[in-house]
């Protein structure tokens, strides 16, 4: 940040400490005569608010710096467990938690299984009771728990807290906050769980300083989250990146939001299982057939035979990911960004069929669009979404 930040008032003060914490963040370690520097604000003004803020805790003076001339410096950080954020993901079959500090470093992660019913009421008191257990466990009283961050695979409407839709899981307008009021004074935030993957892909993921891209997950569904001009993209509706909503055959499969041939009745995992069923069950020849009960076929088993060379299998990949490509050639001709970030179950067997999913948009897209996109998969794996459900807090705390 450049350019001169003045004011003595209450929120002139709250807005210069949000930046100089951001600073702090950014760079790791700084001086105070850095800071000062880059804001623009006198060595005065940032003694006060750097004192302030050592007395609040949420700093801390960390070693001695480089000699520019005259004293070495001391250099500032963000201090270590001195503020929190819990992030949860929820999914058909599991929910993930993570306890993240102010320096985004994780200091409890847990995956457990989803109640066999996925009641919108059961499923929230299983994330309260593992909430407070942590809490307890850490020793975290809520005045230093900046917030919660919950992701779910389907449409939120995030200023209300709300889960506009969420077929895969069987919620439909449901409040979110309400089921927290036990936690007086923690702030609750609710993300699509494909947005809160291009969230951590941007903090601390392979998106870092990219204002255009776009995340997109594949597992029981598939949704995106949209990045233009380093902000998350919402369109009018606060609903955007239903990727996995695309018509892309209108004789296909009925789809649990009731259209026909959606791109996830095509290429999301739970097609790719219920795919390799129905070809055991017909009799065709295929390493899966090992497996002695066949609903025993998880997407796991799909992966592992088409590595020991199962071509049924690495069949059932590459024909998931020709209808990936297809939809993303799609995204690449309309936002034309700069990076396409793959995820969740897609980085389990994204070296089998990313190279010929980047050759069905090399091919599809128009050359203008496309020449320049790089499309990989994330490096946070199927994490990507919990660990950016625990950011958003952070991101709000560093006014971002």
């Amino acid at each position: 940040m450049t350019g001169k930040i003045v004011g003595n008032n209450r929120f002139l003060k709250e807005f210069n400490q949000t930046v100089i914490l951001d600073m702090i963040r950014v760079h790791k370690a700084i001086s105070r005569a850095e800071l000062s520097k880059l804001t623009g604000l006198s060595p005065t003004a940032i003694g006060s608010i750097v004192s302030e803020l050592l007395e609040m805790g949420y700093i801390s003076e960390s070693g001695i710096g480089e000699s520019k001339g005259g004293r070495r410096p001391v250099l500032i950080e963000l201090k270590p467990e001195s503020l929190y954020t819990i992030g949860v993901d929820m999914d058909v079959n599991y929910i993930s938690l993570v306890l993240m500090d102010i320096t985004s470093c994780i200091i409890e992660e847990k995956m457990m299984a989803m109640p066999k019913t996925l009641v919108f009421e059961n499923v929230m008191k299983v994330i309260q009771k593992e909430i407070k257990r942590i809490l307890k466990d850490h020793s975290i009283k809520t005045e230093s728990l900046l917030g919660i961050g919950l992701s779910v695979p389907g449409m939120v409407d995030s200023s209300e807290c709300k889960v506009i839709f969420a077929p895969n899981i069987g919620w439909e307008n449901v409040d979110i906050k309400d089921q927290f009021q036990d936690l007086k004074g923690v702030n609750v935030y609710l993300e699509n769980e494909a947005m809160a993957s291009a969230i951590s892909e941007n903090w601390i993921g392979t998106c870092q300083g990219i204002s255009n891209f776009v995340c997109v997950n594949i597992k029981s569904g598939i949704g995106s989250g949209i990045f233009i001009d380093g902000k998350p993209y919402r369109g009018t509706s606060g609903i955007t990146g239903e990727v996995g909503h695309i018509v892309v055959d209108s004789n296909g499969s009925k789809c649990r939001c009731g259209n026909y041939g959606c791109l996830e009745t095509i290429a999301s995992t739970t097609h790719m299982v219920e795919q390799a069923k129905r070809l055991v069950r017909s009799g065709i020849a295929s390493k899966l057939n090992d497996i002695e009960d066949v609903e025993e076929i998880d997407a796991k088993s799909i992966i592992d035979c088409a590595r020991e060379g199962d071509e049924v299998s690495r069949n059932i990949l590459l024909e998931s990911a020709r209808f990936l490509g297809l939809a993303i050639s799609s995204i690449v001709n309309i936002l034309s960004p700069q990076k396409i970030v793959l995820g969740k179950d897609f980085v389990n067997y994204s070296d089998i069929v990313l190279d010929n999913l980047k050759e069905i948009v090399m091919c599809k897209a128009l050359k203008q669009t496309s020449k320049d996109v790089e499309i990989t998969e994330s490096k946070l794996g199927e994490r990507a979404s919990v660990l950016g459900s625990a950011i958003i807090p952070l991101k709000v705390f560093f006014g971002k």
